[in-house]
């Protein structure tokens, strides 16, 4: 019996559906990187002194935005707002996360009614997987697999040291990690690639990287390199190297992508968590300052050295190599632009707050509606169109800056524009009503810790 038409039927009814025939007719892969209290300035690229030829290469082959913000200058928030696409006030994560109340802040965990990213992808067949930092919930109940992670590998809480790691698991098994941590991280995360793309399986990574957060432990080798390199910057020296050292495990990424020939069907993005650290436990406000480049503030603060973080996205042919766009972007618009690259329409009663940025990744039209805002138990800030307002809870009067004319903010034109203050000011009532009515009481005294009295930011 001839079983060719029987063969060609199958075929036929493939083709039909849709069915993959080869890598680049498969959904895309998707990885997301997270670098944690990485500043704007701290890629080689950007005019920084740390060797970052793996990122350079990723903002050589892909697309640069120069005006990306965290959705929040802390931690827990801005992860918040990555997963679920939404103001991280609206999802129980305001603050940091932390396993037990710290004064008037409660203990926090991401709000399972929430969707996140693996949660919207998994319809479509994606396998997710999580490897290093969590943040975002300590009890069992708030753990990565239980907001759509098939798998879990690292540590949950937000500074488990680099030379023994703690708090690590592997899924919810208690694990210990050998080596430096930097280097696990991105190991764990080529074996995951190497595996799913042998399934022939769509996935999702999120890849967040503890580096360059403190505490400031690195190889000797690289802090000897870096100590020649900077023998007047004290503490950057190590910082320095954690973030070389980063660099080299994104590279061990791209190599895997390249060797499997999948890169041309995966979309990698990477950014920050927020902006550099000015902390005494950190590199002080002197290792910020040179992290921040000309922008003004650390993490914690919602100017411009606060949020304004690294953005590189790559995927070869979808989108343009070497473009550098200068478009205002933020945390909460990566799950929309996942969705969108995956061609996955959200539910109807999905509710994102971020816009997809392909169009923006392509040079095709993109437009936002509203203003962005961010809040966190210090301070408030609002950016609309070309005007940015900026409360500090220990000061009297907002602030007002043009930071695409005015990047270190140095001229505050509030005095001059009492009607744009109070615009702006109103917008951010309505935000704060509709999105976190139930606010985290400021602090009225600026802390030192978090908010060092320089002469860069006074």
């Amino acid at each position: 019996m001839n079983q060719l038409p029987s063969i060609l039927a199958v075929i036929t009814g493939l083709l039909a559906l849709g069915g993959p025939l080869n890598a680049t007719d498969r959904p895309p892969n998707l990885i997301v990187i997270l670098a944690d209290d990485l500043g704007w300035a701290d890629l080689g690229h950007d005019g920084s002194q740390i060797d970052t030829p793996h990122l350079d290469r990723l903002a050589k082959e892909g697309v640069k935005l120069t005006r990306f913000h965290a959705s929040a200058p802390m931690c827990s928030p801005t992860r918040a707002a990555l997963l679920t696409g939404r103001y991280p006030h609206s999802v129980g994560v305001p603050e940091l996360a932390s396993p037990d109340a710290r004064g008037n802040v409660p203990i926090l965990a991401l709000d399972h009614n929430a969707v996140t990213i693996p949660e919207a992808l998994k319809p479509a067949g994606y396998r997710s997987a999580l490897v290093g930092k969590w943040h975002l919930g300590h009890a069992a109940k708030n753990w990565p697999r239980t907001h759509g992670f098939d798998e879990f590998w690292g540590s949950l809480i937000g500074t488990p040291t680099f030379w023994h790691a703690k708090e690590t698991y592997h899924n919810e098994t208690p694990i210990q990690v050998p080596g430096y941590y930097t280097d696990e991280l991105a190991a764990k995360a080529v074996e995951i690639i190497r595996r799913d793309a042998a399934a022939q399986q769509p996935f999702f990574l999120y890849l967040a990287f503890n580096a360059p957060h403190y505490p400031l432990e690195a190889p000797f080798e690289l802090v000897s390199k870096y100590r020649r390199r900077f023998p007047d910057r004290g503490l950057f020296a190590i910082f320095a190297a954690m973030v070389d050292r980063l660099d080299t495990g994104i590279g061990q990424v791209l190599a895997a992508l390249d060797e499997l020939k999948i890169s041309e069907n995966t979309l990698v993005v990477f950014t920050s968590d927020n902006g550099p650290s000015a902390e005494l436990n950190a590199y002080g406000p002197e290792g910020a300052d040179y992290s921040n480049g000309p922008l003004r503030g650390y993490k914690f603060g919602t100017t411009e050295g606060g949020t304004r973080v690294p953005f590189l996205a790559r995927w070869p042919g979808k989108i343009p190599a070497g473009a550098v766009r200068h478009t205002p972007a933020i945390t909460m618009d990566i799950l929309p632009t996942l969705l969108a690259a995956a061609q996955i329409k959200p539910a109807a009663n999905h509710e994102i707050h971020g816009t997809s940025l392909l169009p923006l990744l392509r040079g095709e039209p993109f437009a936002r509606h509203g203003a962005l805002h961010w809040e966190n138990q210090q301070n408030y800030a609002i950016l609309d169109g070309d005007w940015k307002l900026i409360r500090r809870a220990w000061e009297k009067n907002a602030r007002l800056y043009r930071p695409a004319e005015d990047i270190g903010e140095d001229h505050d034109l509030a005095a001059k524009n009492p009607a744009k203050v109070a615009e702006l000011t109103d917008l951010h009532v309505a935000w704060k009503k509709r999105y976190y009515p139930n606010p985290i009481p400021p602090v009225a005294k600026r802390t030192l810790g978090n908010f060092p009295i320089t002469a860069q930011d006074p």
